[in-house]
């Protein structure tokens, strides 16, 4: 039924809570067991999660091909015959300490099986040795170092700023592939970001009541 002036516009988009803001979200990396790479537990865990500040509800789309002939005059009709899941991003604020960039590169090395250098202070920066020359990358199994990412759109209700969660997606086997670069410079000063970009196998949409 169409809607008839502004005031029954704002009762029916009321009786379902509102509108949607792109600005209520959360994220969450499960593992399926506890990453040796980083510290991820706890505050870190914490910390990395609430400073995502930008992501995506991943697209979907399919692969078709056609077929023609079926009627006489008709042309070529599409149909869809596989699912295609594209790449997403997520950018983070960082903290002083860069919390989010350690767990992101600590991630991603240990896909390759190459180990984090350490130091303390600037002295040990100024000193730090790369890794062996003749290092290699031996790669690790899918399941050793892929996570499970729940993006979950969130809204407000009554009770608090998180109180529904009408949709969130899960992605499988989820892993960053490509970790951006954090521009640096002299001037204003903004808060340092860091995007990161993750595939994954496929995702499982979840619908709350």
């Amino acid at each position: 039924m169409a809607v008839n002036g502004l005031n029954q516009f704002m009762t029916k988009i009321g009786a379902k809570g509102g509108m949607s803001y792109s600005t209520n979200f959360d994220v969450e990396f499960s593992f399926k067991d506890s990453p040796t790479f980083y510290d991820f537990k706890g505050e870190n865990k914490n910390v990395i999660q609430m400073l995502c500040d930008e992501a995506q509800l991943p697209n979907v789309q399919s692969a078709v091909s056609q077929r023609s002939g079926r009627n006489l005059g008709e042309g070529p009709v599409s149909y869809p015959h596989t699912r295609i899941f594209t790449d997403i991003s997520l950018g983070f604020l960082l903290d002083a300490d860069l919390t989010a960039l350690k767990f992101m590169n600590s991630w991603y090395n240990y896909i390759f099986d190459e180990d984090n250098v350490q130091y303390s202070g600037f002295e040990g920066a100024t000193t730090a040795s790369p890794l062996s020359e003749n290092r290699v990358n031996r790669l690790k199994y899918l399941d050793q170092y892929a996570a499970t990412l729940r993006i979950m759109k969130t809204e407000p209700n009554g009770n608090s700023e998180r109180g529904r969660v009408p949709v969130t997606y899960l992605l499988e086997k989820c892993y960053p592939y490509s970790i951006d670069t954090v521009p640096l410079a002299y001037g204003s000063s903004q808060i340092s970001r860091l995007t990161c970009n993750f595939y994954y196998s496929r995702h499982t949409v979840a619908y709350g009541k």
